[in-house]
């Protein structure tokens, strides 16, 4: 109680310092409390020194929430603050982040980098307002709980193989979680699409080698779906035609004939012509139907290369000597 003198109450001050331990990773600076008693009144509790005589109030904030909810392995946690400062002074903040209610050393950015939470942990943060004066109380978010994170595509590159025949596709993909991943693919020709499904290569037989491929790969796990990338254009190597027949021996007389025979492995239509021949000697162009009628009285070697050419141009060719005689001309390849 308080003493009286003269009649008049005397007051007594007392000054207690309250040092607040806060939550775990924050550091609050101690708060002085003025507490007065007066004769015939109670305790009362007043605001902060610096409220008492500069009259700096404390901002406060009114709502914080993480946002990119829920959160996955493809962006940091970032929190967006509303607060308020009775002053109208500006407020910064200062950050400590949690994982699973736990603090994080040394995490006191305003953004959580992925790599510091995993799916199913739940992330929160714990945002402390300070004007030029004090610092206002702290508020922790509602904590969120990590989602899953789609596979994602790095490289698509086509290549050729088995001696241009086919073409395949090399992927780099990569799932944050380590879920298994699966992969399609969608072959292109121009904008055409010529192939789809699991199969990373494509037979490039009879496709037209005067239009670029491409594949567009889209990647998934159990739960979501990544975004899919296509490769760039692959320009198809065209395949020269190949003679398969060989040239005849003549079964004597006065006529000469040797059908070419020549595939495309790209499916080109093949069109031949003589290049070099004797007198006389035809070829069809279509056919590859070589005919010579042998004038009477013909003999020695005479030297004959025929041509076979698809539709890019790609060139194959045969040459050999063909020898008369007062017998039966023969044909033998030139080396």
């Amino acid at each position: 109680m308080a003493r009286s003198t003269g009649g008049l109450p005397v007051s007594r001050w007392s000054v207690f310092d309250f040092s607040h331990n806060g939550l775990e990773g924050l550091f609050l600076s101690g708060v002085t409390v003025l507490v007065t008693a007066c004769t015939g009144g109670g305790v009362t509790e007043t605001a902060n020194p610096a409220t008492q005589f500069t009259g700096n109030r404390p901002p406060v904030v009114l709502s914080a929430v993480i946002l990119n909810t829920p959160l996955s392995q493809a962006a940091p946690a970032a929190v967006q603050i509303q607060s308020e400062d009775p002053e109208r002074e500006p407020v910064t903040y200062q950050y400590q982040w949690h994982v699973n209610d736990a603090p994080l050393q040394g995490q006191t950015n305003p953004t959580l980098l992925p790599e510091y939470f995993r799916r199913g942990q739940r992330v929160s943060v714990v945002v402390i307002p300070s004007d030029s004066v004090q610092k206002g109380n702290p508020h922790r978010t509602e904590a969120v709980v990590v989602g899953n994170t789609p596979p994602s595509i790095s490289k698509v590159e086509l290549r050729s193989a088995d001696d241009h025949s086919r073409v395949e596709a090399i992927v780099e993909a990569n799932d944050p979680d380590h879920d298994r991943i699966d992969v399609m693919y969608r072959w292109l020709q121009g904008e055409k699409v010529i192939q789809e499904g699991e199969d990373s290569s494509l037979v490039a037989t009879g496709l037209d080698t005067r239009l670029p491929i491409a594949v567009e790969v889209s990647v998934h796990d159990s739960e979501s779906i990544g975004k899919p990338l296509r490769s760039a254009p692959f320009g198809l190597d065209n395949r020269a035609p190949r003679i398969t027949s060989l040239p005849p021996v003549s079964s004597g007389g006065d006529v000469y004939d040797y059908v070419v025979k020549a595939v495309d492995e790209d499916g080109d239509p093949i069109t031949f012509w003589l290049e070099h021949g004797p007198p006389g000697m035809t070829i069809g162009e279509a056919t590859g139907h070589i005919h010579w009628t042998i004038p009477a009285g013909h003999v020695g070697a005479f030297r004959v290369k025929v041509l076979a050419k698809d539709g890019p141009g790609s060139i194959a060719y045969q040459e050999w000597d063909l020898t008369l005689s007062h017998e039966t001309p023969i044909a033998k390849p030139r080396t």
